[in-house]
């Protein structure tokens, strides 16, 4: 499994404004921290909004506010907020003028096995899980200095 860009910047989107005190962010604020350009952040934060991660509020103090608790908040369920399965499972022999029945293959099987196996894992790991993580380094980087 690889991460994508995509999905390694909506974590990141999901950790910054997690570690905010009021769990609210701006598109801009939010690119600007992350080094990434304003369409795309937008981009992102309307896909996480579509799957009720976020919340849109315009206004003055709008931005996007985080709608649950981090800890309800699993990896898997980011991951096919931005349009993806954790592992693609497919076979390419079909197109390739073989006769390929993916009931029958041995290797689809197992690899379907995997992949449930992968988001039985993802599904256990939270956003808080990350967000603890990423404020124990950012600790241990300023006092190491």
């Amino acid at each position: 499994m690889i991460l994508t860009t995509l999905e390694g910047y909506a974590i990141k989107s999901l950790i910054y404004i997690a570690n905010k005190k009021d769990r609210r962010a701006t598109v801009s604020e939010i690119a600007q921290n992350n080094n990434v350009s304003f369409p795309y952040i937008l981009r992102i934060c309307s896909m996480l909004r579509e799957h009720h991660i976020l919340e849109s509020e315009k206004g003055r103090s709008g931005g996007y506010i985080l709608v649950r608790d981090p800890k309800d908040i699993s990896v898997l369920e980011i991951i096919e907020a931005v349009k993806r399965s954790s592992i693609e499972v497919k076979c390419e022999f079909g197109l390739k003028d073989l006769k390929c029945k993916p009931s029958e293959c041995i290797s689809m099987q197992s690899l379907e096995y995997l992949k449930n196996r992968l988001d039985d894992f993802l599904r256990k790991i939270t956003l808080k899980d990350l967000l603890e993580r990423s404020l124990n380094y950012a600790n241990f980087t300023n006092t190491s200095n």
